[in-house]
């Protein structure tokens, strides 16, 4: 599988066009607030995606993983165009150059206005969903409709699908991938199965409790319990025998867990994380931050890591060792930053990148602010 070398964004979300090239084994995606990292995040993910709508979908929706009634795919699907696109045509753009060659993902097309009884024959709907919305909802008189295609590109031959959506969908159905690139949202270990890939894997379960021992001691074991109503719980089970369910200890055991989940599923890929520093306290950062780096290098996983917090970027930024070891530095430090074009037409995201050294050596001798 893939590891990306540069990544091209053009008018995609609020980028209105971006290069960023040399990337590492460890890449710091870091800047302040609504900059862009969560973006820069998605158009890596969406490069992985074959053309499918149903995996297109399922990235948009991640930005409402805490809100999972949200239906509004269609809104979703068109705020991913830049917002200095006025008029009906719409177009975003992603290349990337990898180890296996080029990456691309392109949506074009155009929006219009077509009537509520079209909308609902060209929906994604089944006959028996279409038929119980005329009963059940109020069909608008008239409906957007998305009119395109998607081309991707992955080493290979081009494909290209013609798509045409509608505001009356809420859900795209789609074939089953097994994804070439694992993504940790902010918030995602708050609703995920994080033993799914630890209980059947001896070796990997012991080292996901030598780390949830460094939260707390009493931990010997994690596994499943069947409660009295049949179903299974995520359990720890503590020195004295005691069976503890996850939902009473805090976010930073849930978070560990759903990192080394998404570890495994990512050898020899890409794991994406945004804000890492979600849901753990920082005095554990120094300890657990090297085993997941060295986790990942003996799984080939190449990171790309979102945070606006400094003392997660200078606990990353020690891992490099950098008063020891000069060379082969494993870190990449990208800052992105929204700046207003000259001409006061909108804004467009721009990027600095140096190596972790870089930054370490000027935060101690300067107070280099890296997030700018």
């Amino acid at each position: 599988m893939a590891h990306i070398k540069a990544i091209e964004i053009y008018e995609f979300r609020g980028i209105k066009q971006l290069t960023v090239s040399g990337f590492s084994r460890i890449n710091l995606i870091v800047g302040d607030n609504n900059c862009g990292k969560t973006t820069f995040l998605e158009a890596i993910q969406l490069l992985f995606t074959k053309a499918q709508v149903s995996l297109v979908r399922n990235i948009v929706k991640q930005r409402t993983i805490l809100n999972p009634n949200d239906n509004s795919f269609y809104t979703s699907f068109i705020n991913m165009f830049n917002v200095s696109q006025k008029d009906k045509l719409f177009s975003f753009d992603i290349y990337a150059e990898s180890n296996k060659g080029p990456i691309q993902f392109e949506i074009n097309g155009s929006e219009k206005m077509i009537t509520g009884d079209d909308a609902l024959q060209i929906s994604s709907m089944s006959a028996r969903q279409k038929l119980m919305y005329k009963k059940s909802s109020f069909l608008p008189e008239m409906v957007k409709m998305f009119d395109g295609s998607i081309i991707s590109q992955n080493g290979k031959k081009p494909i290209e699908r013609k798509i045409r959506l509608t505001s009356l969908d809420t859900s795209i159905s789609g074939p089953v991938f097994k994804k070439e690139v694992q993504y940790i949202p902010s918030f995602g270990h708050l609703r995920y199965d994080l033993l799914q890939n630890i209980v059947d894997n001896p070796e990997y379960k012991k080292l996901a409790v030598s780390i949830l021992k460094q939260f707390d001691e009493s931990i010997v074991d994690i596994c499943y319990t069947k409660a009295d109503d049949g179903s299974f719980l995520e359990t720890v089970i503590t020195a004295d025998g005691i069976n503890m369910p996850f939902s009473v200890y805090g976010d930073g055991i849930k978070k560990i867990l759903y990192i080394l989940n998404k570890l495994l599923d990512a050898t020899d890929s890409i794991l994406l994380i945004d804000e890492i520093e979600t849901g753990l306290h920082k005095k554990y950062y120094d300890k657990l931050f090297p085993v997941v780096f060295e986790l990942a290098k003996k799984l080939n996983v190449q990171l790309f890591i979102a945070t606006h917090s400094v003392e997660a970027i200078d606990a990353i930024l020690a891992y490099g060792n950098y008063d020891e070891v000069k060379d082969n530095d494993p870190i990449k430090v990208i800052t992105l930053k929204k700046v207003d074009s000259n001409e006061g037409k909108g804004s467009n995201v721009v990027a600095r990148n140096v190596p972790g050294k870089y930054v370490y050596d000027n935060r101690k001798a300067f107070e280099f602010e890296v997030r700018l």
